[in-house]
């Protein structure tokens, strides 16, 4: 630069005489860097897979056009033909990561350009002087250089566009415009784009931001990256070109998973058996093309209708049926679908299915217990024939009661006092919520008394504890004794009593840690000697409450 104005390189090298800094800034880049290994693993993966994705559809398009569809030919040529420019640039790019390999690592590296096998991966010099040369502002033009890899992505991205817009010129090949704009965006995934960027005063065009004073593992995941984009391209094309080549007046364009059951209503304990198919149809099978006929019969000898039955509404190939059920029993529906094939000619397919109609009911239940208790989540189930538990709204009165959904047809309870409460189940009938079945009555009592957890023994009666168990104890905890729920006993203070040499004493402890002078004048009892827990004060869900009274005898 004759104005001596120094280059971001430049300025990088001056900055490599700040030792220390240089020292951690390369110590933060080399863990940094080890993040490129899981990202190049990861593209390379996508490659292997697209490879192979692309490798099947290619086969299925080969022995489709073998099979005798000889429309589809020139759509298959044509794919051909793109597979093996972006082939070429492929290999091309595997030649560029290899040399860049070869002129960076040591002799046993040389023969692979995975990152997980480098130990430079933080070489910024190397790989920037071989695809950019020494000066950034007049880069190399040489075979294997970045722009000698612009110009091979440039003519790949011109030579596959051409291509499309010949084959819009022939009616055997032509492509439907939606086909023909999503491969034109994909196509523009691979052509390098400048986006007139400046940096410290230097230009940036596309070698410059994805090569230059980049680290090698940044350069080799660039370069895995743009084999990527050209693979998804590979497989834009095999897709389209093999769909194109499909000559039906009607494309299958809806999918969906259909369970066929002899019967919708199975008792408890009674298996059920249902036959799972992939069902097919399309937006273009409008009634013109297809009639739902309910009601009608088909007379196989005769191949025509015996009863016409009655059309239903068509929407993206499928009747839609709806009738408002009253009489409660099992019902039948049949039919016939008339489908008018490509020849004009119409085919008949009989349809018989049985559904039952049964009375509103519902099931609520207790999932722990019978009852409710006061102050802790009661888990409880709830669900209703014939409804979705998406669909199911579950309420309850009394004793301040509230009900919170806990996932599919599963509730939490909670309440506030002892009594009843009423659980009522309503379901969604045609938007509006409806009572299903009469509501359930549960009662809702107290939580069990809690009594104190000392040395980790329930004090049900008095304890005994040897000196080296009284010692040791660091404080208390409470229980309700045999209870299934888990309820969160609270400890905020207590008193320890005690006679010492023939004197009284108290401590007053807060929380439920002894404090420390009780400690001291518990570590100094005897054998023989008693202790009382007393005036233990305890929060319990619904309220605070005072314990019994215990008594510890010390024993050697």
């Amino acid at each position: 630069m004759s104005s001596g104005k120094e280059t971001p390189r430049q300025k990088m090298i001056g900055m490599m005489y700040l030792v220390l800094t240089a020292l951690l800034a390369l110590n933060v880049s080399k863990e940094i860097l080890k993040g490129f290994v899981t990202v190049d693993e990861s593209i390379e993966k996508s490659k292997a897979i697209l490879n192979e994705s692309n490798g099947r559809v290619q086969k299925a398009f080969e022995d489709y056009v073998n099979a005798g569809n000889y429309k589809a030919r020139p759509y298959l040529l044509r794919a051909i033909e793109a597979q093996k420019e972006i082939r070429m640039v492929d290999a091309y790019i595997d030649s560029v990561k290899l040399r860049i390999v070869q002129k960076t690592e040591d002799p046993s590296k040389r023969d692979t350009s995975q990152l997980r096998f480098m130990e430079k991966l933080d070489d910024y010099d190397t790989p920037t002087y071989l695809l950019l040369g020494s000066d950034e502002t007049s880069p190399l033009t040489t075979r294997y250089s970045a722009k000698d890899l612009r110009l091979q992505l440039d003519r790949l991205y011109a030579g596959i566009t051409g291509m499309l817009d010949n084959m819009q010129k022939n009616a055997e090949t032509k492509l439907d415009e939606a086909d023909m704009s999503a491969l034109k965006q994909k196509l523009a995934t691979i052509r390098p784009m400048d986006r007139n960027l400046e940096v410290d005063g230097v230009k940036m065009n596309w070698e410059l931001e994805n090569f230059y004073n980049m680290p090698m593992a940044a350069v080799i995941t660039n370069l895995n990256k743009i084999q990527a984009d050209m693979k998804n391209v590979e497989s834009e094309v095999l897709h389209v070109f093999g769909a194109a080549s499909g000559k039906f007046e009607f494309k299958i364009n809806k999918l969906q998973a259909k369970v066929i059951a002899p019967t919708a209503y199975v008792l408890a304990g009674q298996p059920f058996k249902a036959d799972i198919v992939l069902g097919a149809s399309s937006t273009e099978l409008t009634s013109e093309r297809m009639q739902v006929l309910v009601g009608a019969e088909y007379d196989t000898l005769k191949k025509q209708l015996a009863i016409p039955g009655s059309s239903l509404a068509v929407a993206d190939g499928m009747g839609k049926f709806e009738n408002v059920t009253g009489a409660t029993g099992q019902k039948n529906l049949k039919g016939v679908v008339v489908y008018k094939n490509p020849r004009g000619v119409d085919e008949y397919y009989p349809f018989d299915y049985s559904y039952v109609v049964a009375p509103p009911f519902t099931a609520v239940s207790a999932d722990n217990m019978n009852i409710f208790y006061a102050g802790v989540d009661n888990p409880m189930s709830a669900s209703s024939a014939g409804f979705a538990p998406g669909d199911l709204r579950v309420s309850v009165s009394g004793c301040g009661a509230v009900a919170t959904p806990a996932g599919a047809g599963k509730y939490t309870i909670t309440a506030k006092s002892a009594g009843s409460c009423t659980v009522t189940v309503a379901a969604k009938v045609n938007g509006v919520y409806q009572q299903q079945g009469p509501p359930k009555v549960f009662r809702v009592k107290d939580i069990p008394p809690a009594v104190l957890k000392i040395g980790g023994k329930l004090a049900t009666s008095n304890l005994e504890l040897s000196r080296n168990e009284v010692g040791q104890m660091g404080g208390i905890g409470a229980e309700s004794p045999g209870f299934m729920f888990p309820v969160n006993f609270v400890v905020r203070s207590f008193d320890v009593f005690m006679i010492r040499k023939g004197k009284p004493e108290t401590y007053t402890c807060t929380g439920n840690n002894f404090s420390a002078e009780a400690k001291v004048a518990m570590a100094s009892l005897k054998s023989g000697d008693k202790l009382y827990i007393e005036n233990a004060k305890v929060q319990k869900p619904t309220g605070m409450a005072t314990l019994p009274s215990v008594q510890i005898k010390v024993k050697s």
